[in-house]
């Protein structure tokens, strides 16, 4: 029922030539729409409830605040307080449990932001790292958003903890993306107390974009406060607590801002790789070096201009290996940092929204790593490219445009993305896209051009689709593809539907899809149970999701349940989930779990239908602790046989300087056509010696490669977004000849601003 009236709603129960009429004309009046709507704080409705929206002043210094974590000069003291915090986590709603003040200063170059966090007792005070972009949940902490162009969409988020880390964040659409991995110039320092803690933060005006056409400022604002001990989160513009600090609509408002300007905000960042490498099957070391440039300059006061030649990401982390037991490609995450900024103004459709596994099956139209790294994560080397992004009046503009070179007898490509977004109404927008891979050398092409929309109402409703075309040299015909999703969330119960059809032809080769020619079909239902037993128990979770794909004929290929009768989510953070999955699964020709691998047969399940079912058992401890696991069990039915599969993991914290986490795996199969186990050992430390200094190690070794593969790192950030990097890379083999790939990397970096 649900899925015919999603088909008969996007008009995709219609003849291939009606459908593909229909969806020339929906973007085409999609287009029309986004050139005529007018900007989206000129057409906002009333919020769905009456509450009063808070205010906070921001007073006009003469000279620069002493930045010392200590609030003892004389302007912080005839500033205004912002107090009255509420909790949003365990009571929402109540006053929150320790006082928290916060106080704005502003001069012509810089904004602080002073806060004390005052507690009854400031020994239980808890801080686990010095990292940059700590983790927010295992410790005390501090946050404040900006909402620059106070259009209850985007901001930007600093926070700090009792030691003084520092983690800044981009928010666009209210949470909908949040890139922990945007960066800009600002400071905080941090004091302990008798009384708790306190902070001060300066942030420059010339980092943060805004309109600096308006005389006086007015941005939106909030704070949030973590207290771990207590699991209590305050915020002080209140917000139900299926939102965070990002719910920008909500947010409170800051004024006074006055005379203020952002300025040209120009960046150079030149820097110098030497390296050196040395291959199992050579006996010679090679020694290279490479100069580089990054720009960053503001267009506009909301429009920046990256720039990047010579492009290396040498410094960055690998990749996590995975053991995939599925038939389809995995899924990795980006972690580059010139393609992390502004990467959510790039998605379309809600593709930021999906969690977990479910974003690994999710198709994408862009999706960073297809430039500049080969299917297998290799990277191929980028001779440089460009990204303007932002905003201008009501539209969110974003292009990219990359160019790499000609590498192991594969030709160089250019890569170019345009998107354009229209904010329309309180919270929604449309938007078009257009991606465009060529070849340097012949005719080989891949073109992708689609449309989306997202609407919002009464912070309840989430609505969102998309529909897309691809062309691609020596493929024609069934080359659409198009979603419909919608979610309810309220304080008790969420439901989610969503309904997605890929063509057979549909080809986003600077995208991601997992399997064309399906049609899929999900449905996530979920309550929210807050219990009786509110010293030990905070919340129960009992849920369903349901899953259906099926081919062009629709005809069932793949199904998916999973319910989840018993998940308890206790006071302290830790937890436990019981919860049974069933699988339905069409083999139209055999699939190759098992093959390639050294010294061991290759393992094929024949074509046929499957049905089977597992048990799944997950624990995790309080992760705020010293020690702190988590363990899942898999157990059941699997294709022809049966299946087993432990992941243990376990993290030592004995001081806010070091952290060590552990990991194992294992997969067992047992099937009729044979038997093989894979095990998966990882291993991480970082040990930070201050805010600025961090030494990191990484070990993981896979059964099945028979490798030991280690990334070792120290980074030294010299002065703000300024950095030296030493990376050891060495991938040993543990048997045989026991050869091994090496690679020490020197990377230098320097941040230049005018």
């Amino acid at each position: 029922m649900a899925i015919a009236l999603i088909e008969n709603i996007c008009g995709l129960n219609h003849s291939p030539m009606k459908s593909k009429g229909r969806a020339r004309k929906f973007i085409v009046l999609l287009v029309l729409l986004i050139a005529s709507a007018s900007p989206g704080r000129s057409q906002q409705s009333p919020p769905a409830d009456t509450r009063t929206t808070l205010s906070s002043s921001a007073t006009r210094i003469d000279k620069p605040i002493n930045l010392d974590g200590t609030l003892d000069e004389g302007a912080w003291q005839s500033a205004t307080a912002a107090s009255g915090f509420v909790q949003s986590e365990p009571r929402e709603g109540e006053a929150a449990t320790e006082r928290t003040e916060v106080k704005i200063l502003f001069d012509a170059n810089n904004l602080y932001v002073g806060v004390i966090c005052f507690d009854s007792q400031p020994d239980g005070v808890m801080v686990h790292s010095l990292k940059e972009d700590f983790d927010p949940n295992d410790a005390d902490y501090f946050q404040v958003i900006l909402d620059t162009y106070q259009d209850q969409r985007s901001g930007f988020l600093f926070a700090t903890n009792p030691m003084g880390a520092k983690r800044d964040s981009q928010v666009t659409d209210e949470g909908r993306a949040t890139n922990t991995d945007w960066d800009t110039v600002w400071d905080v320092r941090v004091r302990r107390t008798s009384e708790g803690w306190s902070a001060e933060f300066v942030i420059p005006f010339k980092s943060l974009p805004f309109n600096e056409a308006r005389s006086e400022q007015t941005w939106g604002i909030n704070f949030a406060r973590n207290i771990r001990r207590k699991n209590e989160l305050d915020v002080w513009s209140p917000m139900p607590r299926r939102f965070g600090i990002t719910r920008l609509s909500l947010a409170g408002e800051l004024r006074g801002l006055e005379g203020i300007q952002r300025g040209r905000n120009l960046r150079l960042k030149p820097f110098i790789v030497a390296e050196v490498n040395r291959l199992a099957q050579s006996d010679h070391s090679v020694w290279k070096t490479k100069p580089g440039l990054d720009i960053k300059f503001s267009v506009t006061p909301s429009l920046t201009l990256d720039l990047t030649g010579n492009t290396d990401f040498s410094q960055v982390e690998v990749d996590e290996q995975q053991v995939n037991l599925t038939r389809f490609s995995q899924f990795f995450p980006e972690k580059r940092e010139f393609f992390l900024e502004n990467d959510g103004l790039f998605q379309l459709g809600d593709v930021p929204g999906e969690r977990g596994p479910e974003r690994g099956r999710e198709t994408q139209l862009y999706f960073s790593r297809r430039i500049g790294l080969s299917d297998a994560g290799d990277p191929l080397p980028i001779l440089g490219g460009s990204r303007l992004s932002g905003q201008a009046g009501g539209y969110r503009i974003g292009l990219l445009n990359m160019q790499t070179k000609k590498f192991g007898g594969r030709p160089g490509n250019n890569y170019a993305v345009a998107r354009l977004r229209r904010d329309i109404f309180s919270n929604s927008d449309i938007g078009v896209i257009f991606t465009n891979r060529q070849a340097t050398e012949g005719k080989d092409y891949n073109r992708v051009w689609g449309t989306d929309a997202n609407f919002k109402f009464w912070q309840n409703l989430d609505l969102n689709g998309y529909i897309a075309q691809s062309a691609t040299d020596g493929l024609t015909g069934e080359n659409w593809t198009r979603k419909a999703r919608a979610d309810w969330r309220d304080e008790n119960i969420r439901m989610n539907v969503a309904y997605s059809d890929v063509e057979q032809n549909f080809n986003p080769e600077i995208g991601y899809t997992q399997r064309p020619g399906i049609r899929y079909f999900s449905s996530r239902n979920e309550a929210f149970v807050r219990t009786f037993w509110k010293s030990w128990l905070r919340q129960l979770r009992p849920h369903v999701y349901y899953t259906r794909q099926t081919d062009q004929q629709n005809r069932p290929v793949s199904k998916e349940g999973h319910y989840a009768l018993f998940e308890f989510q206790l006071q302290n953070g830790s937890g436990f989930e019981i919860f049974y999955n069933t699988f339905y699964e069409r083999l139209d020709v055999p699939f190759a779990i098992r093959r390639d691998i050294p010294k061991q047969p290759n393992i094929s399940i024949p074509a046929g239908l499957y049905q089977y079912d597992q048990w799944v058992f997950e624990l995790n401890s309080d992760p705020s602790r010293m020690f702190s696991s988590s363990v899942t069990f898999k157990t059941g039915d699997f294709y022809s046989g049966t299946t087993n599969q432990l992941t243990v993991s376990g993290d030592f914290r004995p001081s806010y300087h070091l952290l060590v986490q552990n990991r194992y795996s294992y997969s067992g199969v047992d099937l009729k056509e044979g038997s093989f186990s894979t095990h998966l050992f990882r291993s991480r430390m970082d040990y930070y010696l201050s805010t600025r200094a961090l030494f990191n190690a990484f070990v993981q070794y896979n059964t099945d490669r028979k490798q030991v593969t280690s990334n070792i790192r120290f980074n030294f950030i010299h002065r703000p977004l300024s950095d030296l990097f030493l990376v050891f890379n060495e991938a040993r083999e543990v048997t045989g000849a026991r050869r091994s790939d090496r690679a020490l990397t020197l990377k230098y970096t320097q941040l230049f601003s005018f």
